[in-house]
């Protein structure tokens, strides 16, 4: 028999203390950071430069303040998000009237375009590019130039060439004498737009546009835009929740440019809604569009070769690989929900699909982890804790079984043919061959005796396949099992009979009786990165 005593109850009560204690401060300081936005100076002082505290990227402490030439360290440091300057917490006003920060746009012409040189380094060791001299330790008078990346000491500046041409990723990058923008000052807020962008002599240019979710995975957005910021003009580089991508990209609608890459830097969503832009904006030309994995799942990532995930935020290595790329079509989907108003047929809704849509349970799990995360009482935002939450849903269901007996509860029609469904919990229709972070469903069931054909992401056909179970759908995520494979198709009709939860791209909702139809409608330009 087992005895409790008073104490054994007042240690339990102390560790619920400690840990509502410390859910409260967490949730204390996203609530007065949210409140309270740290600034450095006011909005009117930041007209030239974009001042941060010191990202986690940058070498340790100390540091040389470039305007009073002091040592700086720890939270006395300001970091210019856009031309890398590091100065003292007391000489920002100072930097922001006698230092010039990065231009994004200007009257130069290419032929005297010379080079920005900034005090500030971000990695050691460097290497003078005149006289090849190699240093490991943090000195005043070392320079590096904002555009080609070359890095000189102070007294070595004179005998290097004065124009600058723009170095190794000159390809990629937006000059400022070919940027036109709509607002009448040359500097970098983020309101600035391009107004047009004037085509260059350059043999070989494909400029390059960042789109970054800074919400996605890791919070690693920040550090992302803030590496390219330094190789890119930074009118280049983009946070999506501030900048819709469809208003950044609306220059294009007039421009003969033809060769424009565009990494995006977060989620599936993401990346959905910048090809979602892209298509909105109806141009002769797509820009391709390439991906830097941030989030959870990142399927479309995977099939485009650019991996599961980022492990190493370098922006000169991403654009090393931009070298040894294919552009490929890809199959663009209309989801179109249409329901009796009035007693009339009319679409409610309709949605663009690119990876998969869910009918039943992987919808159901998508849509319990999508309010978990819109939760309040969401503190934790990393890929990992998202993926536990997702094993928790998951597991939800396994013990609910909310969407048992699915089979009764629509009908299914591929190229019109209506198709008996067996005993079924989800229909999973797929246009990539990577589903719930990497299963490739439907080569797992390529034993089932039927003859369908390959998938491909631009063969104008999706597939179509069911999922028994909680318990099945495991067994599919570690390989032990096989998926139903029902057909492949280019025209889908699902009827719904009541109210079921639907996902299209990983944007989950309880959808009511209805009817959805898949069609194809165009196709979108890719980056896939060859191994």
């Amino acid at each position: 028999m087992i005895m409790y005593t008073i104490e054994d109850d007042l240690v339990l009560l102390s560790l619920i203390t400690v840990f509502i204690a410390a859910v409260v401060f967490i949730a204390s300081i996203k609530i007065f950071k949210s409140l309270f936005p740290y600034t450095n100076v006011s909005e009117k002082n930041c007209l030239y430069h974009t001042w941060i505290e010191k990202p986690s990227f940058i070498s340790n402490d100390p540091h040389v303040c470039s305007v009073c030439d002091t040592l700086i360290h720890g939270s006395n440091i300001r970091y210019c998000d856009s031309c890398g300057l590091l100065v003292d917490l007391i000489c920002l006003k100072k930097a922001n009237k006698r230092i010039k920060c990065k231009l994004i746009s200007t009257n130069k012409s290419a032929k005297t375009f010379s080079h920005h040189w900034v005090t500030s380094l971000t990695s050691y060791p460097v290497i003078c590019e005149h006289c090849s001299e190699e240093e490991s330790d943090i000195v005043g008078n070392f320079f590096q130039c904002n555009w080609c990346q070359r890095t000189s000491h102070e007294r070595c500046i004179s005998y290097l060439d004065v124009k600058c041409d723009f170095g190794k990723y000159k390809k990629y990058i937006l000059p400022p004498f070919c940027v036109k923008l709509h607002n009448k000052y040359k500097v970098n807020t983020s309101k600035q737009m391009i107004e047009k962008v004037l085509c260059t002599s350059w043999p070989i240019w494909t400029p390059l546009f960042i789109f970054v979710n800074k919400k996605s995975g890791n919070n690693d957005g920040s550090v992302i835009m803030s590496h390219f910021r330094r190789i890119l003009n930074p009118i280049q580089v983009y946070d999506v929740i501030e900048n819709p991508p469809e208003k950044v990209l609306l220059w294009l609608k007039n421009s003969t440019l033809n060769n424009i890459y565009i990494l995006v830097a977060g989620g599936d969503g993401t990346v959905a809604g910048v090809l979602n832009s892209i298509y909105n904006l109806k141009l002769e030309n797509d820009p391709a569009v390439g991906i830097i994995p941030l989030g959870t799942g990142n399927d479309l990532s995977r099939v485009l070769g650019w991996g599961a995930n980022i492990r190493n935020i370098n922006s000169s290595s991403i654009l090393d690989s931009i070298n040894n790329i294919s552009i490929v079509k890809f199959d663009r989907w209309k989801v179109d929900v249409m329901c009796n108003v009035l007693k009339k047929i009319k679409v409610v809704n309709s949605i663009t699909m690119y990876n998969y849509i869910g009918i039943g349970l992987d919808a159901q799990i998508a849509l319990n982890f999508h309010q978990t995360r819109i939760s309040p009482f969401y503190l934790f935002n990393s890929t990992l804790f998202n993926k536990i939450i997702y094993l928790g849903c998951g597991t939800q269901q396994f013990l609910e079984q909310q969407c048992k007996g699915l089979s009764k509860k629509i009908e299914l029609y591929i190229n019109d043919q209506k198709i008996t469904l067996a005993d079924l919990e989800s229909i999973v229709i797929v246009n990539i061959n990577s589903w719930a972070a990497g299963v490739d469903l439907w080569k797992l069931g390529n034993s089932d005796g039927n003859d369908f054909g390959e998938q491909s992401i631009n063969d104008g056909l999706l597939e179509v396949l069911g999922i028994r179970s909680p318990m099945h759908m495991a067994q599919l995520k570690l390989g032990l099992s096989e998926p139903i494979r029902i057909g492949q198709a280019s025209v889908i009709r699902i009827k719904l009979l009541q109210k079921l939860p639907v996902q299209v791209d990983g944007e989950p909702w309880l959808q009511p009786s209805c009817e959805i139809l898949i069609k194809s409608i165009c196709q979108a330009l890719v980056i896939k990165k060859n191994t």
